[in-house]
């Protein structure tokens, strides 16, 4: 197992304080690029407070639910945000500022967007004004049932060719209600990117959001001032959350929940774009990713949505993995080609092709490997970030044979090319593999994801025609080997997750399988330059953050 380096500075949390998008003397520097270049410009963004405050999930005049995307590539912004259905404009106001609330918007540059009318019925079904958006079917299950429906609107503007490495400050919202924030567009030819990674949020009930906003805000202080931007790899939200509000059981769940997911952490991702794909629990709210993000989809559906986008040497690719269809199939082998002079190539998706938990072995797993994997290793993708199955675990550098793909589901198809490695400046790289990596990061939310224990790892061995981690007779995997794994996801955890003076407990099938130890919540930091890639897992329990985990990459 490779040195760890403990590449990051504990940064405590902001005081939790009032809601309003209001600029405050809580700052975080964000400045774009080396501030030690001659003539290059720095900003100071100032964070917005937050507000302690859980409970209330009602929308209003108010833009709730506050998203930043990328929209057609790094240099445009696109903005997405939830009203209740009264306010019919969508307004956009953008004046070149690091200040915020505080800069002046007398001559800012307007922009109109669309407003699309939602309603979600007692029976969890979707549909959407003029049909903008298709009816979707209801998913009925216990405690999803509201006694009213609900219409709310949902409004998107997108800017483009914004000018690099210059600080916008925006006012959105319309004049029943405004919100504010600034943010610093990507400068030309950066020399490193850097973006945070976490999976399987999965927001709940109120009392467990400030879990998902604890790793969060750990993620975001631990990539420090570099940051760009931060993916999700899916399952933002939770399809079985029962009733928002116990004292109001006529107030109906799903869109609501969705925005609250993101104001519990608006004050931290209000100036950084959010790339998320499409888990297993969105289709439940029908269109979720596409209400929640104004991207310029490949294409967008009720199951989910796909896109990329290119970030100088990187290129970036989610996939929506509940529906891997033809056409999907044939868009990620032309992207993909398009990239084809691109250093690094990375893909996100939910369902895991490679992983530990106990969907490896699904049908929905096993038509991923079948269907995507033979296209990552011929298309040459460096890194394939998974999710789904909350525990960590990180591949040895697969590729298929030169015999190809078969229909048959056997070892014989993929293989493990060792690795020569390389120290530089004491870190231990990976030296131009001929594979891809599979990483899942663990869950970000209260369903905990990786064990705490430091360096604990097993080899998957072959026992008896089983995969099976070595020493161990529970059986993780088919038909994968040689996967370096944490402890795995197979035992009930015993004690509670807590965060400051909250206390929950987690009654998961999460943990240590031989002690049945607390898990904690796992994000990742990636770091890319032209010659490197590095990606750093970490545990987040309550307020401390360790270092799991490490892939470092070096191709020149």
């Amino acid at each position: 197992m490779k040195n760890k380096q403990n590449l990051f500075k504990r940064i405590n949390m902001l005081a939790l304080l009032t809601m309003c998008f209001v600029v405050t003397g809580c700052q975080k520097p964000q400045a774009n690029g080396d501030s030690s270049s001659p003539g290059e410009e720095t900003y100071d963004i100032k964070r917005p407070t937050f507000n302690n405050d859980f409970e209330n999930y009602d929308l209003s005049e108010k833009p709730s639910g506050v998203n930043l995307t990328y929209y057609s590539d790094i240099y445009s912004r696109g903005f997405s945000w939830l009203t209740d259905n009264t306010v019919e404009d969508t307004e956009l106001y953008l004046v070149k500022s690091d200040k915020g609330e505080e800069a002046d918007f007398s001559n800012a540059t307007s922009y109109n967007g669309t407003t699309v009318e939602l309603t979600y019925a007692r029976d969890a079904s979707f549909s959407s004004k003029d049909n903008v958006i298709p009816a979707a079917a209801a998913y009925s299950s216990a405690g999803n049932k509201n006694d009213v429906e609900i219409k709310c609107n949902s409004h998107k503007v997108h800017v483009e060719n914004l000018e690099k490495g210059k600080a916008y400050s925006y006012k959105l919202g319309s004049s029943s209600g405004y919100v504010y924030g600034a943010f610093v567009v990507d400068k030309e030819a950066p020399k490193k990117v850097t973006a945070i990674n976490m999976s399987d949020a999965q927001t709940k009930d109120a009392d467990k959001l400030n879990v998902w906003r604890n790793t969060f805000t750990k993620a975001v202080d631990t990539a420090g001032s570099d940051l760009d931007f931060a993916i999700h790899n899916g399952d933002q939200f939770d399809k079985n959350m029962g009733k928002v509000n116990s004292s109001d059981s006529t107030r109906p769940g799903q869109i609501l929940r969705h925005a609250k997911a993101y104001d519990v952490i608006a004050d931290y991702k209000f100036n950084l774009p959010y790339m998320a794909s499409s888990g297993n629990h969105e289709p439940a709210a029908p269109y979720a990713q596409y209400i929640m993000g104004d991207v310029n989809y490949a294409k967008y559906e009720a199951t989910g949505c796909y896109y990329s986008f290119d970030y100088e040497f990187a290129h970036f690719v989610v996939l929506n993995s509940n529906n891997v269809d033809d056409n999907q199939i044939s868009w990620l082998k032309q992207d993909l080609d398009n990239a084809s002079n691109a250093k690094w190539k990375i893909v996100a998706l939910h369902i895991s092709p490679y992983s530990t938990g106990d969907n490896s072995n699904s049908s929905e797993n096993k038509s991923i490997v079948k269907k995507l994997t033979p296209i990552f290793s011929e298309k040459h993708v460096d890194l394939v970030f998974q999710a789904h199955d909350h525990t960590y675990s990180k591949t040895l550098p697969y590729k298929w044979d030169a015999a190809g793909y078969t229909e048959t589901w056997n070892n014989e198809e993929v293989v493990n090319f060792d690795v020569e490695t390389q120290s530089v400046d004491g870190v231990d790289y990976d030296k131009n593999p001929q594979g891809t990596y599979y990483v899942t990061t663990g869950a970000a939310g209260h369903r905990a994801g990786a064990s705490e224990s430091d360096g604990v790892w097993s080899e998957v061995v072959v026992e008896d025609g089983d995969i099976k981690p070595l020493n161990s007779s529970k059986t993780y995997l088919n038909n994968t080997y040689k996967i370096e794994v944490g402890k795995l996801n197979c035992a009930n955890q015993y004690e509670s997750y807590k965060s400051g003076s909250y206390t929950s407990a987690q009654d998961y099938k999460v943990g240590d399988p031989a002690t049945g130890n607390v898990n904690a919540q796992m994000f990742g930091v990636l770091n890319i330059t032209d010659e490197t890639l590095s990606y750093h897992a970490y545990t987040v329990n309550g307020d401390t953050v360790k270092l799991f985990d490490t892939l470092d990459v070096l191709k020149n």
